[in-house]
């Protein structure tokens, strides 16, 4: 396969994901921190959680890695981007279970829930990144 022909795509979906799992984890961490320190900032789909957010960005430099790796035309970029999907889908689907539980909480009376305010940035996030990892499957798949 020549990955000249693909490099260009792999370059922008790297560059958008990246910067959205990016931009999202530093949001998160901002508002985590202030909670530590006593202030209440709300957002919505923002939870603010510190360690949630290294993860989310742990995930977007992933992706700025491949996309860097794409520019330079390196092969293991769809590694790279392969690798950021299936992390994000991990955390999409971690999301995705305790929005569950909290519905079963609410069923069986244990506690009050919303689901509008179950959907955080992890889940949306999580749901997005099936986008790459197609993509991904598609340039894997076609150099077989």
């Amino acid at each position: 396969m020549d990955v000249r022909r693909v490099r260009n795509m792999v370059a922008s979906v790297s560059l958008i994901f990246g910067c959205s799992f990016i931009i999202s984890g530093f949001v998160e961490m901002a508002l985590g921190v202030s909670k530590i320190l006593g202030i209440n900032i709300s957002l919505p789909l923002f939870v603010g959680d510190v360690f949630g957010g290294l993860a989310l960005l742990a995930v977007g430099i992933t992706y700025i890695i491949g996309m860097k790796k794409a520019i330079y035309g390196d092969i293991r970029a769809v590694s790279y981007l392969f690798t950021a999907s299936i992390v994000g889908l991990g955390i999409g689907i971690v999301a995705f279970l305790v929005l569950i539980s909290h519905g079963i909480g609410f069923l069986l009376g244990f506690e009050e829930w919303n689901l509008l305010k179950g959907i955080t940035i992890y889940l949306i996030l999580g749901i997005l990144a099936i986008i790459p990892y197609k993509i991904s499957e598609a340039i894997r798949t076609e150099s077989i």
